[in-house]
């Protein structure tokens, strides 16, 4: 047994040692409990800790407020070193000695001609089991099938095999959904020695790979010298059963005796199947539970993301006076490749940008991240656009590969002069809409290669005369006209224009409800594809 203690800290803060024998050892607020605990939280017996082969497990006893272990709140679990248990307001660490634990690796290896008899049994083949071992099985289904860490489940079941079975030896090979390989998690050696637990390669490969159950019994057991047998075959008798839930082998338990006098029987061969039934279900709930932490830890992190993405575009838009701007994001995922942005510069003049990261989700969403740090120190009026395209080109194509690339269009709109400067990285140009119903016309420029594809690259800009009267400058990406119907029919440009002209007023707010309205009757039912952005710049 592996050697073991209990540090309790007292509410004075000392720390008291409490060795743990080879017994059940209750923790509890009733004085005849091994580990007294005068608090409040604690039951009156709380918790009890008990040795299993090759270490303990702690067990809550119906506690009004639970046991925690490392600050989850579990019914059983077992102990590892280091562990943090708080019973109340106590707390408590355990301890196991290093040196006390036996190292034991695992071989698999081609059994010869003398190998003991082995009887097989198919994966279709009936548990023949009698009432009493039946009940046994049932009794431990909860213990099984409980929902907690996939390595506390295989330890536990390992500790029913060795209490039911007598193992000497054991291990558990587990295989993931995609893989054929098997891994060996738990490894036990009872007798106290250190060296390799080897298994017939056989009997792991017929479990695996046709779901058969196996026992190893020694050849004429009675007439031959146990010493004698023990050097020949390294064992007395083996179980092996596969771990199958549904028609999915998800790996094996095996088990062996090397000392004692008796064989294992068929029935121990169904009773041993019978139990990794219970434990293959068991891994089923502790996969999917493992899955679902994971699942709802990723979508906080999203969450997170998409909250922080937010931020970065710009929080207030300017609503009312000589310019008047607007815009939207609506991420086809959690988070957004989609940005736009606008940036005062001075003497009534306005930046704007937008701009389109290819592929979805997280990944481009931390490329437009590190686009918008590079326009918000850099486009401050004074630099010609196209300069700042090559320099954004730059960074861009060194953090990223030929993969990834962003379309971007740049802007600056002067009220005063009523022009607007632009300039395009291979993105749509922007829309000039008019009171006039009808009436729009698309901003040209040269247009240059998206930003990352190759550096250095030369860009173009030019400023265009908006003349007098009030326009709306109306600027978006790919997933506006991209946006598919049931029939997988586009949205198009033209039926764009025809809800910005449908808002004769030339509300930058309102037009970009108007588009959006159509888009959604459009498409119907069928979700959102990719990221909708727009942005709209009204002057009066």
């Amino acid at each position: 047994m592996v050697v073991a203690e209990l540090w309790l800290s007292t509410p004075e803060g000392r720390t008291e040692r409490v060795t743990l024998v080879n017994r059940v050892m209750v923790i509890g607020r009733d004085p005849a409990c091994e580990f007294h605990l005068d608090d409040a939280g604690v039951s009156r017996r709380h918790a009890q800790i008990r040795p299993v082969a090759g270490g303990y497990v702690i067990e809550d006893l119906g506690s009004k407020n639970g046991t925690q272990v490392n600050g989850a709140t579990l019914a059983v679990v077992r102990l590892r070193d280091g562990d943090v248990i708080v019973c109340g307001t106590r707390s408590m660490v355990f301890r196991q000695s290093a040196e006390a634990q036996t190292t034991t690796s695992l071989r698999l290896e081609d059994r010869g001609a003398a190998e003991p008899s082995t009887r097989y049994a198919g994966r279709t083949s009936d548990l023949v089991l009698p009432q009493q071992r039946l009940k046994v099985l049932y009794d431990l289904s909860d213990r099984l099938t409980r929902l907690r860490d996939s390595r506390d489940l295989l330890e536990d079941a390992m500790d029913v095999c060795f209490e039911m079975f007598r193992f000497e030896r054991g291990a558990i090979g587990v295989r993931e959904a995609d893989r054929r390989t098997v891994d060996w998690p738990i490894i036990r050696n009872a007798t106290g020695a250190e060296g390799e637990l080897t298994i017939s390669r056989t009997l792991v490969a017929r479990a695996i790979e046709r779901g058969e159950r196996s026992v190893v019994v020694e050849a004429e057991a009675g007439s031959i010298d146990p010493s004698i047998s023990m050097v020949r075959h390294g064992i007395r008798s083996a179980l092996c059963v596969p771990l199958e839930y549904r028609g999915q082998i998800l790996g094996v338990i095996y088990g062996d005796r090397i000392s004692s006098g008796a064989c294992y029987s068929d029935e121990d061969m169904d009773f041993l199947a019978g139990l990794a039934r219970q434990v293959s279900i068991g891994l089923v709930n502790s996969r999917l539970h493992e899955e679902q932490k994971l699942r709802l830890q990723l979508e906080g992190e999203i969450a997170l993301a998409r909250d922080i993405q937010e931020r970065l575009f710009p929080a207030l838009l300017p609503r009312t006076g000589p310019v008047r701007i607007a815009a939207v994001n609506e991420p086809g995922r959690h988070v957004s490749g989609d940005y736009y942005d606008a940036i005062e510069l001075g003497g009534g003049r306005w930046g704007i940008l937008i701009a389109d990261v290819t592929g979805k989700g997280v990944a481009s969403s931390l490329l437009m991240a590190n686009l918008q740090a590079a326009v918000r120190v850099t486009l401050d009026g004074a630099r010609p656009l196209h300069e700042l395209l090559g320099q954004w080109n730059t960074l861009i194509h060194r953090n990223t590969d030929a993969r990834q690339f962003i379309t971007c269009l740049v802007a600056i709109v002067d009220p005063n002069s009523r022009t607007v400067t632009l300039a395009s990285a291979g993105h749509f140009f922007p829309y000039v809409v008019t009171p006039q119903r009808g009436a729009s016309r698309e901003l040209t420029v040269e247009r240059g290669l998206p930003l990352g594809i190759q550096a250095p690259t030369e860009f173009a800009s030019a400023t265009v005369k908006l003349g007098p009267g009030s326009c709306t400058l109306f600027a978006y990406t790919d997933g506006v006209v991209e946006a598919m119907n049931a029939d997988e029919e586009l949205f198009g440009l033209p039926r764009t224009l025809d809800a910005l002209h449908a808002c004769p007023d030339l509300d930058p707010e309102r037009m970009i409800v108007r588009v959006r309205s159509a888009i959604t009757s459009f498409c119907g039912p069928v979700p959102q594809g990719d990221d909708i952005t727009m942005l709209t710049v009204h002057l009066p």
